[in-house]
């Protein structure tokens, strides 16, 4: 499987599984090679293991990968978190930042103070560490942008946020589509919306509208099936499990398609994914073969539906021939003498009419 990262959709799904964690004590810390691991106390369900990889995901693990020798970033978050209390665990609105909230009594302080942890999922990602004033203690990298900085002793911001798409009006969306110079609508749910590819394909389904649509001429009777689309896919975050798909794992089952397999919780699909592990350039030929593969297969399947169904259109039509014919002997006798409005009313007689439309010249007939 592909999969190395979370979408802002999944990691909302992991986020709401993880609410149980909430008065958890952080009994360790672990830092290894890229994987941060909070070994946690849960009152009544006992020791629980929480993985978090910068830019890709975090989850519930069963898996204890730690390193003999903690490096100077583990250490400072074994100081200021060793013992703590976890308050809360929240994603900051649609992005793709999950903030845990610890309050602590540290070494030789007699009052509790209050920390936050933030694992930034997106891009490289990146693991922070604040105090209740959100002032940054300890970084895993230190970087600086034009709108924010990573360091200690700054402030920690979060990236702009430009959709956020939980809270996203009718008249936001359809502003927005018309705006977008995206190639097709798929892709600005995907990118514009901050859907993903996956999800973006879901809300097109569900809305039955076709996704390659250019989003500048998409009908504004399109908006509120969109916008209903997009509020069915949230909702059904409250209902989540683990579907396990050939190329991805979902915390909802897709529209049309079966799993191979059905996981409890999504937090179990998900540790499944190593999104460390080295691929060989020999298994990612392999991988891209299969890809062309199935959408060469996706491909015939589609031409051979067309084909059956243009033979059955084309078998219609001659079933049909005498109906057909009379319709165009009475457009092409009459076209150069009458006006349509004239033309339409003598059409009505032919019994298979079912609509004249005058506007666009079209006349429809039931075969």
């Amino acid at each position: 499987m592909n999969k190395k990262s979370l979408s802002s959709l999944e990691l909302a799904a992991i986020v709401k599984e993880l609410q149980f964690l909430s008065r958890s004590k952080i009994s360790q810390v672990y830092y290894n090679d890229g994987l941060l691991l909070l070994q946690l106390h849960v009152s009544g369900e006992g020791k629980q293991l929480l993985k978090i990889i910068p830019g890709k995901l975090m989850c519930l693990t069963k898996i204890k990968d730690t390193a003999d020798k903690p490096s100077g970033f583990c250490q400072q978050l074994r100081k200021y978190l060793g013992g703590g209390i976890i308050s809360s665990i929240s994603q900051k609105d649609a992005e793709r930042v999950v903030s845990i909230e610890i309050e602590n009594i540290l070494e030789g302080s007699k009052s509790k103070q209050k920390f936050y942890l933030l694992a930034e999922l997106f891009s490289t990602g990146n693991i922070i560490l604040t105090d209740k004033e959100q002032v940054i203690i300890a970084a895993l990298e230190s970087r600086e942008w034009k709108d924010r900085t990573i360091k200690p002793r700054e402030k920690y911001i979060l990236p702009p946020l430009s959709v956020n798409y939980l809270t996203l009006t009718k008249d936001q969306l359809k502003n927005l589509l018309h705006k977008s110079d995206k190639r097709n609508l798929v892709t600005f749910m995907a990118t514009e919306i901050g859907l993903g590819g996956l999800y973006a394909e879901e809300v097109c389904k569900l809305a039955g509208i076709d996704k390659n649509k250019l989003p500048k001429e998409v009908p504004d009777s399109w908006v509120i099936p969109i916008h209903k689309a997009l509020q069915d896919i949230i909702g059904k975050l409250k209902d989540i499990h683990g579907y396990v798909y050939a190329e991805d794992i979902t915390p909802f089952k897709l529209l049309g398609i079966e799993p191979a397999r059905v996981t409890d919780t999504y937090n179990e699909a998900i540790d499944e994914l190593n999104p460390l592990a080295k691929v060989s350039p020999y298994d990612q030929k392999i991988r891209s073969m299969e890809r062309i593969v199935a959408g060469q297969e996706e491909s015939i399947t589609k031409s051979e539906e067309s084909i059956i169904e243009n033979k059955r259109i084309g078998e219609l039509i001659y079933e049909n021939y005498a109906s057909i014919q009379k319709m165009l002997d009475i457009v092409k006798e009459m076209r150069g003498a009458l006006e349509w409005s004239e033309i339409g009313e003598e059409l009505k007689r032919i019994k298979k009419l079912v609509s004249v439309d005058l506007k666009n010249k079209k006349v429809v007939l039931e075969l």
